[in-house]
């Protein structure tokens, strides 16, 4: 019985080896196009990720404050909470303003700047009980990669992103 002839280098391991030689350095070429859009994607990622991290901090420090301010706790209660629950972020960076408004005759009255009242040996905030709290907390994230996406910031000299958070609670 003849032994049947291989008409395609498919079955045998040493015709792929042939088939797939290539001329002398392409793969460096190749790699020298691709590399830098691999590094941008790389670096895009990183700083999205940083920013994203910044942004979930952020609007947990507004909660936190929302949180205290609701209870009646006084202002500088409410920016205590607010710092330690943004320690990740640098301080300097960091602001927030507080204000309150109330419902009277059927519509909301403008927002006005929360402060403190003392009564009874306590300081709580001046809020009235139904009224509405406003956190605004406002951080200026500093881009880590640079000018490579200075394009995308809010100023691109300083390569910053200003990032903004809002919680608007009633006040128990």
């Amino acid at each position: 019985m003849p032994k049947a002839k291989v008409v395609s280098n498919t079955m045998n391991p040493a015709g792929w080896r042939k088939q797939r030689r290539r001329a002398p350095g392409t793969v460096s070429v190749e790699m020298a196009m691709v590399a830098p859009i691999l590094v941008v994607l790389l670096f895009g990622i990183i700083e999205l990720g940083l920013i994203f991290k910044d942004m979930m901090t952020l609007n947990q420090a507004a909660r936190e404050g929302g949180r205290v301010a609701a209870v009646g706790s006084s202002t500088t209660e409410i920016v205590d909470r607010l710092q330690s629950a943004a320690a990740s972020l640098r301080p300097e960076s960091l602001s927030y303003t507080l204000q309150y408004r109330t419902y009277s005759g059927g519509t909301w009255g403008e927002w006005m700047t929360l402060g403190d009242t003392s009564a009874e040996g306590y300081t709580t905030n001046d809020a009235p009980q139904g009224a509405q709290i406003r956190v605004l907390a406002n951080y200026t994230h500093q881009l880590v990669t640079g000018g490579l996406f200075s394009s995308l910031a809010d100023d691109p000299e300083a390569n910053t992103v200003d990032l903004q958070a809002s919680l608007i609670i009633r006040r128990e």
